[in-house]
């Protein structure tokens, strides 16, 4: 068979792979930019079938707005809430992640999320899926202005997408691209690892306090669990106690009977101790609408928050995956930011790589077993 023949038939192949999607698809398409991906059969394709071919050797790749993947890469960085042997809940002094490596994408260039998603939402989703395809490349660059600045970079294992805006627009075009070539990818988001936390801890109902753009995802996701869940959306004055006070009166007009036994807060830089604060102040019940608050407050109310969620999901998921490396060190992190490259285009650009206690080296028993 021709060269140009094996084209013809893998185009045919992936063709009929977007029509079948298609078909099973009946409430929701995938965007354009996706299908056109689908049949490049002499660029995208042959990256997209590189996924995963490392094995465990790839990086977890969190994804989104800078502050959020920072945030985020810290706490994955040094979280410390199992045994590295068992996986039972106890601290062992040794990082969780021991042996990953982190690529942080911050995407400076399309942030703040919000503005394009009220805008432009199927532009949010063309650029969640740029993102997965680089960070499923083995390139980046040291200079956004220079084509010739390649440098090697590690290959995406496993996705974390540090944004319920992404969640919503995007996670499903990610993972109908791969899977149209024949790949699975794993995918973690922040709206199910809240929810699937917010299971886990036996809440029945529960408070988003999330924008409006992102309530179909939390909405969808939640049909799934049987939580009784609604999105509180509010603008905010800047100041997180009395920001809180507004969702609570918010949810109250709506549910003044309703008893909440969590709020997922939509922030992964919101300070949990001055919200527990403002809820032990409410607690007090100093005022008649602390009253009122404390009503709907349930004795065993908490928040629940992206960072602590979704390491804790990404721990999981790697050991039933068998996706940990195994390696005897602590966990890295390369940071790379979206820049406006020489082409008018965004670019992944490498700014920096930093090791949690590099002079270390953890025991041997955290390459026994995940």
């Amino acid at each position: 068979m021709t060269h140009m023949k094996k084209l013809i038939a893998g185009a045919a192949v992936l063709l009929s792979l977007v029509a079948c999607h298609e078909r099973k698809t009946v409430l929701r398409d995938t965007i354009p930019y996706v299908k056109q991906l689908a049949v490049d059969t002499a660029g995208t394709y042959p990256l997209l079938q590189s996924y995963r071919s490392a094995g465990t050797r790839g990086s977890i790749v969190l994804i989104g707005e800078p502050e959020a993947t920072l945030s985020l890469a810290s706490q994955f960085k040094s979280v410390d809430a199992v045994d590295n042997i068992d996986g039972k809940a106890v601290p062992d002094s040794l990082p969780d992640f021991s042996g990953e490596s982190f690529d942080v994408v911050m995407d400076l260039y399309n942030a703040p999320y919000i503005r394009m998603a009220s805008s432009s939402p199927d532009s949010l989703r063309e650029v969640a899926v740029r993102n997965a395809l680089m960070a499923v490349d083995s390139i980046a660059y040291s200079n956004a202005l220079d084509a010739a600045s390649r440098l090697p970079k590690s290959r995406a294992k496993v996705f974390v997408l540090a944004s319920s805006l992404l969640t919503e627009f995007g996670s499903f075009d990610i993972d109908t691209l791969f899977r149209m070539v024949g790949r699975e990818p794993v995918i973690l988001t922040s709206v199910e690892a809240m929810l699937d936390e917010a299971v886990r801890s036996g809440c029945k109902r529960v408070a988003v306090w999330a924008p409006e753009q992102a309530r179909p995802a939390y909405e969808a996701t939640a049909r799934k669990t049987g939580l009784e869940l609604t999105v509180v959306s509010t603008t905010g004055n800047g100041i997180l106690r009395p920001a809180f006070r507004d969702m609570l009166r918010i949810y109250r007009t709506g549910h003044p009977n309703d008893v909440l036994d969590a709020v997922l807060l939509d922030s992964f830089t919101a300070d949990l101790d001055e919200l527990y604060a403002e809820q032990e102040h409410i607690h007090r019940q100093i005022t008649e609408e602390d009253m009122a608050f404390d009503r709907i407050l349930a004795p065993h109310f908490r928040f629940i928050e992206p960072k602590a969620s979704l390491t804790s999901a990404c721990y999981r998921l790697l050991r039933e995956k068998n996706l940990f490396t195994h390696d005897i060190a602590y966990p890295s992190v390369r940071y790379y930011q979206t820049e406006e490259g020489w082409d008018g285009d965004f670019v992944l650009v490498e700014i920096g790589a930093g090791y949690l206690f590099p002079e270390k080296t953890p025991s041997s028993h955290v390459s026994d077993n995940h």
